[in-house]
């Protein structure tokens, strides 16, 4: 690829020229700009004693699976913040309608277990806000059903009237109903009545709740629903001077108890409407509601004007950076349905997620493709964690079926799967959790030479990264990307693309005020992550390190008499093909240093024992490496060995069958080992989860067996082999 640069130095400061847009970002910035976040529906995540609902002792388990507080490991995640949907007592399965404030939802568990959640949190560096819904309450809730007494001092904690109002709400729907012969407001539903502001006492209570979580629950600050209707002027029931004016009180309340809290409503309205709600001292931020629909758009569409003009409402509608971005919640029908289950379109729309300005929003399951549509519990179904009975969500009946796809769409395969749409995820967050122009630079748009790219650059300090992204179906040939200026310092530099590695050096010319990039080619729905990186920067040092102790200790490895090996057959500098590690402190941490790296280079490894196959090896039967680009800092490389996978084999299909050649064209083959025995039943599955054609083969009397892949399109399938005592799923790949 080749790559011409010319830049021109300016003055760091918010200036709009023609083509370009500049946001500057020179004043503080708070801990959720650096923060990714993670939406979690805890009934839906993990379920740790069979009862079908997720709860709090299973996210505990899975809080390594998100970040296990070590950066120098590569096999979480990698998000640094959460927030929970309604944890708290609630007659519904969702919880926006609240029975009691101050105790946790009965099926999650205990207040101790969220106590003990949110310690093993903050334990990893990852910061929690819980859903606060201060609207309304459940119709169950005590208060409510005390003040259906027209003598009751609760009375006025919920808008009664004797007469019923002749009016809709927003969206056409009733808000006024019936009940104990009088009439009471609720603009969502008659099951949950709108608490009355106007009351002195409810908001002192709802206040001394918002302390109750800050101060005795340490939770970091809330997610704030339906903040549009706090407070109504007659028969104006949004958006009123009276409700942007009670977030700015309540903001000033909670700032008191946590200076260090953060509040963001959700104001499902147009960017004009939501920015009221932020500024001028009003909540930290709000999402971008009409920003994700234009992420959204572009990725689907191809088309990425609106994109563009969405960005330049967003950048002078807030202070900088001061909005939540994201592409779906628990509202709206997930990406991939939103994208017709296209998962180029899906890495697409994650890429513009992760390196725009804003604090990114990624809803649970987003980063393997689940799927889901209206009504809102099929947008809430189980995470897919892996191929085993009910997607390793729960050993009993889940609340509400695994998706079907699940045997093919799962978190476990995706890990071991470099071009999947998690690895895509993973890649994606590491990047910007590393790089601090992703996080809180100041924002560039770049005009181009061809309408269909998105470009723009971030710029942090003396850190500078270039995105470009093409998100047609067409490869775009001779792009010119134009900018008035630049803060780009004169030197020699290699611009370095993040996501699949690569470099390539360039001159920096001052010309006449332009800065001009030229690529040669952006191949269709591709992101380019381009950092600036000086040549003198360009080399650095790399440890590599595995942790042995699990298998140390299961007497799995002797560290006595054995020996650890990096097996890095495919890399840029020339790792022989076998390295052995060290371990002179005997700590059970064994290392090996690469001191010449180059930023770019991308290093694929992995590790076995011995230098030889013998069933201890990871990830053995597979062509599966991991993977890792070099940038511009020393770096230290952390996995534990895959312990899992060891142990897994020693009464698994894997151990007794070879499936070749991978990938395939014409037909595949299975080979069984003389260790098993019986039928075994072969049924193969699309990327989607459809299944494409089932065998029952006799593995004692046919020792190999061959299926025709004539009839399947190229590209990813699933093969899962069952018999009487275990199930296997392996990948496969199809190409003419």
């Amino acid at each position: 690829m080749k790559i011409t640069l010319f830049l021109r130095k300016i003055i760091a400061a918010t200036v709009l020229v023609v083509g370009v847009t500049i946001a500057s970002y020179s004043q503080s910035l708070y801990w959720w700009n650096d923060a990714v976040f993670y939406e979690i529906f805890v009934r839906s995540f993990k379920d740790s004693d069979g009862d079908g609902n997720g709860d709090f002792k299973g996210l505990i388990e899975k809080l390594d699976y998100l970040n296990d507080g070590d950066p120098d490991t590569h096999d979480d995640l990698g998000i640094t913040a959460i927030w929970l949907m309604p944890i708290q007592q609630s007659p519904s399965y969702h919880g926006y309608d609240v029975i009691d404030y101050r105790t946790i939802e009965q099926d999650y568990g205990t207040n101790e277990d969220f106590k003990n959640f949110i310690a093993e949190a903050h334990k990893r560096g990852i910061k929690v806000i819980i859903d606060y819904v201060m609207n309304h309450t459940s119709s169950q809730h005590p208060w409510f059903l005390e003040s259906q007494n027209a003598s009751s001092d609760k009375r006025n904690w919920y808008i009664w009237q004797d007469t019923k109002p002749n009016i809709t709400g927003p969206w056409g729907q009733a808000v006024w109903h019936t009940r104990s012969g009088s009439n009471f407001y609720g603009i969502f539903w008659s099951e949950m009545p709108d608490l009355n502001y106007a009351t002195l006492e409810v908001q002192t209570e709802m206040y001394d709740i918002a302390r109750f979580w800050l101060e005795e629950m340490n939770v970091d600050g809330f997610r704030l629903d339906a903040i549009k209707y706090i407070k109504e002027d007659g028969n104006i029931l949004e958006d009123t001077p009276e409700t942007i004016q009670f977030w700015k009180d309540f903001r000033t309340y909670y700032k008191s108890v946590n200076p260090n809290a953060v509040a963001v409503g959700e104001a499902w309205t147009s960017t004009d409407k939501v920015a009221p709600y932020v500024n001028d001292g009003g909540l930290d931020f709000c999402f971008e509601f009409d920003l994700a629909e234009a992420i959204l758009n572009t990725a689907n569409t191809g088309n990425v004007s609106g994109l563009k003009d969405q960005m330049d409402e967003v950048l002078s509608s807030y202070s900088p950076s001061q909005y939540g971005t994201f592409l779906t919640n628990h509202d709206i029908n997930r990406v991939m349905d939103r994208l017709t289950k296209n998962i180029t379109k899906a890495k697409v729309a994650a890429s513009i997620l992760l390196t725009l300005p804003g604090v990114p929003y990624i809803y649970y399951g987003e980063e393997i493709g689940m799927t889901g549509s209206k009504p809102d519990e099929n947008i809430r179904t189980p995470l897919q964690w892996n191929s085993s009975s009910q997607a390793g969500f729960t050993t009993g009946t889940p609340w509400r079926p695994v998706n079907s796809d699940y045997l093919s769409k799962n978190i476990e395969a995706q890990q071991y799967d470099h071009t999947s749409l998690w690895s895509h995820y993973k890649r994606l967050i590491t990047i910007r959790n590393n790089q601090p122009a992703l996080r809180k630079g100041n924002y560039v748009s770049l005009e181009a030479s061809s309408s269909n790219v998105f470009a723009f650059l971030r710029n942090y300090q003396h850190d500078n990264i270039i995105v470009v992204t093409n998100p047609t179906t067409s490869t775009l040939s001779n792009v010119e990307l134009i900018v008035a200026d630049s803060l780009v310092e004169p030197d020699d530099y290699f611009l370095v693309e993040l996501q699949g590695g690569g470099k390539q050096d360039f001159d920096i010319v001052f010309a006449d005020g332009n800065a001009k990039i030229s690529i040669d080619v952006i191949p269709p729905r591709t992101t380019f992550i381009y950092k600036l990186i000086p040549s003198t920067a360009l080399e650095t040092t790399i440890t590599f390190e595995v942790n042995m102790n699990p298998l140390i200790q299961d007497g799995l490895f002797d560290p006595a008499s054995e020996t650890v090996d990096i097996v890095a057959t495919f890399n840029d500098f020339g790792l022989s093909e076998i390295t052995h590690l060290s371990d002179d402190d005997e700590d059970g941490i064994y290392t090996v240093v690469i001191s010449d790296a180059e930023a770019g280079s991308k290093i694929n490894y992995k590790y076995r024992i011995n230098g030889v196959n013998d069933g201890r090896e990871e990830f053995s039967g597979t062509s599966y490496y991991r993977e890792y680009i070099v940038t511009d800092s020393s770096t230290t490389v952390r996995n534990n060995y895959q312990k899992a996978k060891v142990t897994a084999r020693v009464n698994s299909l894997q151990q007794y069958v070879t499936i070749y050649p991978v990938p395939a064209t014409d037909e595949l083959f299975l080979e069984f080992a003389s260790g098993i025995s019986g039928e075994v039943t072969c049924t193969i599955f699309d990327i989607y989860g459809s299944e494409q054609s089932s065998y029952v083969i006799n593995s004692t009397l046919t020792k190999e067996h061959n299926i025709s892949c004539e009839s399947l399109t190229p590209g990813v399938y699933f093969i899962t082999l069952s018999n009487k005592n275990n199930t296997e799923t392996f990948r496969v790949v199809i190409q003419r």
